[in-house]
């Protein structure tokens, strides 16, 4: 079994930056939403730099399930709930343009990245009601839905399902489309002059027109307070070599499970936790679970896990930056809803940089007033400074000699607090034990093998290299090898 994504294309390999430049724009990120935005402004004229930290779409891109749908559980109830019809409909605008995006560029550029249309489903199998609520609101916004009771190889009570969604592989789409705009990547973006329209890289600076930060979680702590707005959640799939449904369907619960096929068989995911809320492990084993009782078929041949940027509205940010910062853009929190939305999103901040209307504009800025959000609002910033308070204080007695194999731990370590790995040769990965980017205390993810950050959901390897934003800066690392005798 491989721990990486089924998504693959025959990709380029870009330069990393060497030197200063002055350019129209630089969007940082090259996941689907900074590659979407890079491409829409190169096509619109503009002479635009993408960098990108490691690899292009090595991040949630490459790693996402790929449903491109406007049938997204029970967010136009909520949207109703919250700010009456008129923002459900046109956030479901929004999905259908985002979508009818995709295909146009499809169709445009003879793409061949395993397009299928096909039904989505949304399903509960404890209760009916939030459901039928959220179909009523659909109904009367305009999107086309039926109401179901029942679902093959599911105990479901309640369905709502959608005709002509699409699924395809991200990379190859994105790999297909012509480059008419510079790359770097192994760039990694460590700050940004806001005022000065400037991108400090670890390879040298970038000024610009224009700034877009598509970090999948903005980076620039001392505007937009996304520290506070935002949060991060944890993910799994894996992939079964059958074919099992030319369907996709979405268990409406928060770590529910998620079914598509895919052109080497069908994947499974699910398991949604808060990143660094590891209370479970066995979260791929679960699945496999599901997926032998649901359709008889045990054989995974991958499994990987992503992470998704929420926020406490289900709506996208994607707009000024922040009041004050005119140059300055962001795109963030697709609340795992990330392809009808990136391909919008990528359209709006092509708009705003040209000067354009876009209807789009107040539904997703990021200085929105968040309705119905609050609580949650309250109880993520709790929950960030009792993490960061309490890992300044929280003491350990356990040392290096109580970690075992394959195992990760928060240790004291000659002396001072760190977070150990010991590898099956025995040998020690020790790297700072607080997030270099607010100084959480950092989580071992025994599924995953990766250390995670509770407050801001930046994750790190066991060397201390960054997997996920928005930490900018690695952990200090050190190998500890095991002396063999003779």
């Amino acid at each position: 079994m491989k721990f990486e994504s089924v998504w693959k294309c025959e990709k380029r390999n870009y330069p990393a930056l060497d030197g200063d430049a002055e350019r129209d724009v630089v969007v940082i990120g090259g996941g689907i939403a900074g590659y979407l935005t890079a491409f829409k402004l190169a096509e619109a004229g503009q002479f635009v730099t993408l960098i990108e930290a490691d690899k292009l779409f090595c991040g949630t891109t490459g790693r996402t399930t790929a449903k491109i749908t406007y049938n997204q559980g029970g967010v136009y109830y909520d949207l109703y709930y919250n700010n009456g019809f008129e923002v459900p409909k046109l956030y479901y605008k929004a999905q259908i343009d985002g979508m009818r995006g995709f295909k146009e560029l499809k169709d445009k550029f003879c793409i061949e990245c395993d397009w299928a249309e096909t039904n989505g489903y949304i399903f509960s199998c404890s209760s009916e009601t939030r459901l039928k609520r959220t179909f009523s609101v659909m109904q009367d916004i305009g999107a086309e839905c039926e109401w179901e009771s029942a679902l093959t190889h599911y105990d479901a009570i309640a369905v709502i399902k959608s005709r002509r969604q699409y699924l395809f592989d991200p990379l190859k789409f994105l790999c297909a489309l012509p480059v008419r705009f510079e790359i770097f990547e192994h760039t990694r973006a460590l700050d940004v002059d806001v005022r000065n329209k400037t991108v400090f890289t670890d390879k040298g600076k970038i000024r610009a027109k224009n700034i877009v930060v598509a970090t999948h979680f903005p980076i620039i702590n001392s505007h937009g307070a996304y520290f506070l707005k935002l949060r991060q959640s944890t993910s799994y799939t894996v992939a079964i070599n059958k074919s099992l449904t030319g369907e996709m369907f979405l268990e409406e619960k928060r770590d529910g499970i998620s079914v598509r096929p895919y052109s080497g068989g069908t994947l499974f995911g699910g398991g949604d936790h808060r990143t660094g809320r590891i209370k479970d492990l066995g979260h791929f084993l679960t699945l496999k679970g599901r997926a032998e009782k649901l359709y008889g078929a045990d054989t995974v041949t991958n499994c990987w896990s992503a992470e998704d940027v929420m926020t406490f509205d289900g709506m996208p940010m994607a707009g000024l930056y922040a009041k004050g910062t005119e140059g300055v853009y962001v795109i963030t929190g697709f609340n795992k809803w990330g392809m009808a939305n990136s391909m919008t999103c990528a359209n709006l901040i092509r708009d705003l940089i040209l000067g354009k209307e876009n209807e789009f504009a107040k539904l997703f800025s990021s200085q929105r007033k968040v309705k119905g959000g609050t609580g949650a609002f309250v109880s993520n910033a709790l929950t960030n400074v009792k993490e960061i308070t309490m890992g300044y204080f929280r003491l350990t007695a356990k040392t290096e000699a109580d970690v075992a194999k394959g195992t990760g731990a928060i240790v004291k370590y000659n002396g001072k607090k760190r977070a150990v790995y010991r590898d099956e040769e025995d040998n020690l990965h020790v790297i700072g034990s607080m997030c270099p980017h607010m100084h959480g205390e950092l989580k071992w993810n025994a599924d995953t093998h990766t250390w995670d950050c509770p407050c801001h959901g930046s994750r790190f390897d066991i060397y201390g290299n960054i997997l996920s934003e928005p930490a900018a800066k690695t952990c200090k690392y050190i190998k500890v090898e095991t002396k063999k005798e003779g």
